[in-house]
């Protein structure tokens, strides 16, 4: 745990790229649902976009958005998130809780999604999907979570921990979704027992989170990862 943050910022980096804080988008004729995909920690909403001939084919009736975080990474890129250096004084809760509390904070930009959606397709609610990677997949989980209307279903890809800290507490938990859990055996950047981290915070809430362990699976969204989060989007 106490690397994992360093080297969040050499790896991620890698995939950084040049766009701007926006929202990228692809949207089928007449679509019926509408899928938010959310960025890791450097990277931006043009990052995620090679899922879309993926997800397409599979799911022809949704539209995807891809936004971007509101804040630069030292790095390079964005993040929905500081991630704090990390110094043998540094307690790994206090460190939770200085990343929950900007997660806290940007989850707003993805409520305010969510309603743009909703407003501009005339989807309802529960026609509109979360996931995410890495430090969008703690994302995911809290848009799901926290906003005011009923999000029905988060897939949380190699995503950072959920954890209970002062600025999430059971009072943010606005609705119970359906969550999927992906995390590959050989995820060098996210710690290994963050699987349980999360499924005990969801259970304090009374939620059953869907759990799905890819053996040979890197920090990454590889074909096992993606065909998993259709079936459970389907």
């Amino acid at each position: 745990m106490k690397k994992i943050l360093a080297i969040l910022l050499f790896v991620l980096s890698l995939f950084s790229g040049d766009a701007t804080a926006k929202t990228l988008s692809y949207v089928p004729g007449n679509p019926t649902r509408a899928l938010i995909i959310i960025h890791g920690y450097g990277q931006n909403g043009h990052s995620m976009r090679w899922m879309t001939d993926n997800l397409k084919k599979s799911i022809p009736d949704m539209a995807f958005y891809y936004p971007t975080a509101p804040d630069r990474a030292p790095v390079g890129g964005y993040q929905w998130f500081v991630i704090p250096d990390i110094g043998e004084q540094i307690k790994e809760k206090a460190l939770y809780d200085v990343m929950m509390e900007g997660a806290m904070k940007n989850v707003q930009t993805l409520h305010d999604l969510v309603d743009e959606i909703h407003e501009t397709l005339h989807l309802s609610y529960e026609n509109i999907y979360v996931a995410g990677f890495s430090q969008g997949g703690l994302m995911a989980l809290l848009t799901a979570l926290t906003n005011p209307h009923k999000i029905p279903a988060a897939v949380s890809f190699s995503g950072v921990p959920l954890l209970f800290t002062p600025d999430f507490t059971q009072n943010s938990v606005k609705n119970s979704p359906d969550i999927l859990i992906i995390q590959g055996t050989k995820d060098t950047i996210i710690p290994k027992d963050s699987l349980q981290m999360t499924t005990e915070t969801l259970t304090e809430m009374g939620m059953e989170p869907t759990v799905r362990v890819i053996e040979g699976m890197a920090h990454q969204i590889d074909r096992e990862a993606l065909k998993a989060a259709i079936e459970f989007i389907k």
